[in-house]
């Protein structure tokens, strides 16, 4: 007896076994987090944000946008700029990147007047990525040779 599957079926199954696919491959899956932030001026964010998982290329686009910002502002030694201005750069720069898809409110990250949006955002951000990275808190102990006391042989 043969069994009939419908078109939706068979597109569904095919996007999950692409999906599989790209996380076994190491690629981009990109799923929606949800903003809903309500700033401490009372402003009221809300969409979705659909985060990138980054790239050599897309750190070195990183780079080059926190140091045209810096740039343009006048900074001509990075040693003088204080902690917390050259982390805001980081944190524009890097959301330009890292941000697939954003609300309108998230279009024009430079102009932006409240931090806590950006800061909410980038924290969803790392949320999001660390959600990929093995958790070594819970590994066991003795994981290898070398933590069980056993004498290992480094090989250059």
């Amino acid at each position: 007896m043969s069994e009939q599957f419908t078109d939706e079926q068979k597109a569904a199954v095919l996007a999950a076994t692409e999906a599989a696919q790209k996380v076994r491959a190491g690629g981009e899956l990109k799923e929606g987090e949800l903003l809903d932030f309500t700033s401490s001026e009372g402003n009221h964010y809300t969409g979705v944000l659909v985060f990138k998982k980054l790239d050599m290329a897309d750190l070195m686009k990183i780079g080059a946008i926190k140091s045209e910002m810096l740039r343009e502002a006048g900074v001509q030694e990075v040693q003088l700029v204080d902690n917390d201005v050259l982390f805001m750069a980081h944190v524009i720069s890097l959301l330009e990147i890292a941000l697939y898809k954003r609300p309108e409110c998230l279009l024009n990250l430079k102009k932006i007047k409240e931090p806590d949006l950006l800061f909410h955002v980038y924290g969803k951000y790392q949320i999001w990525e660390a959600s990929f990275r093995k958790d070594f808190r819970n590994t066991p102990e003795d994981n290898s040779k070398a933590t069980a006391g056993e004498e290992t042989l480094d090989t250059p």
